[in-house]
């Protein structure tokens, strides 16, 4: 697969429900730096995007009860810390955002559970994982395939993989990943993948796609932008996927 290029010029105001197309004060930064920018608000913060996939993404999971759990690019352990309330058996979370981590410690269910790493080099031993999920990271990966085929070592035969990340349609819509940091608009440094090319690599390396959805913004989003004095981008914001939900299991 050949390596994609960065996004550029492109944004999305992605702690909000704000969808903003100046240029004004920004600072693109690589994932790592931008997400140690954002671990100070990223859980205060209300996202619609994360709502979607929330209601999305819940009812296609399977039951976490004495699963192994492994959450990828976790941030502060927002999906691990609810596959642990559901009873899983063993949970792991690793990032590469050390200070999203700190965060994510500060949760008592979580103390002992996350790890400084990288997607692409997981310290976990092969055809152990149950459940492993990977939420809004996708674009920053560098090498796809390397990615993929990490997964497809540590989940069993018949392990579940579910990955959500931003629509790549909403690029042409003009959204942008972005967030604010003390008055200033960061901007993430990404990599362009269609979904085509996610299910081709992710194919490849093992793995039989189970399910897939591509939601709209809904009307359980709407207070979201209301609460950002944005309510009248709501309607512009519904015309067209947000995100996308990819399940795949291990053969």
């Amino acid at each position: 697969m050949s390596r994609p290029s960065p996004r550029s010029n492109r944004r999305l105001i992605h702690d909000s429900s704000t969808i903003d197309n100046g240029r004004e004060g920004i600072l693109r930064l690589s994932a790592v730096e931008a997400h140690d920018l954002w671990s100070q608000t990223y859980d205060r913060i209300a996202n619609p995007l994360l709502a979607l996939e929330e209601r999305t993404l819940e009812p296609l999971l399977p039951k976490a009860d004495r699963a192994f759990v492994l959450d990828v690019a976790c941030g502060t352990g927002r999906w691990l810390e609810k596959l642990m309330r559901q009873g899983a058996g063993c949970a792991v979370g690793i990032d590469l955002s050390r200070k999203m981590l700190v965060q994510g410690r500060r949760k008592p269910l979580l103390e002992r559970c996350l790890v400084q790493a990288d997607g692409s080099a997981l310290p976990v031993r092969t055809c152990t994982v149950d459940l492993a999920i990977c939420s809004f990271a996708v674009s920053y990966v560098r090498e796809l395939d390397g990615f993929a085929g990490e997964l497809a070592r540590v989940l069993r035969s018949g392990g579940a993989l579910f990955l959500s990340d931003f629509h790549p349609s909403g690029y042409a819509r003009g959204w942008r990943r972005c967030f604010r940091h003390e008055g200033r608009v960061i901007e993430i440094s990404s990599f362009d993948y269609s979904l085509h090319d996610i299910r081709r690599v992710f194919a490849a390396a093992g793995f039989k796609r189970v399910c897939e959805a591509q939601p709209n913004f809904g009307e359980e989003e709407r207070s979201f932008f209301q609460a950002r004095g944005k309510e009248d981008l709501f309607a512009q914001a519904c015309n067209g996927p947000a995100i996308y939900i990819c399940g795949f299991v291990r053969a």
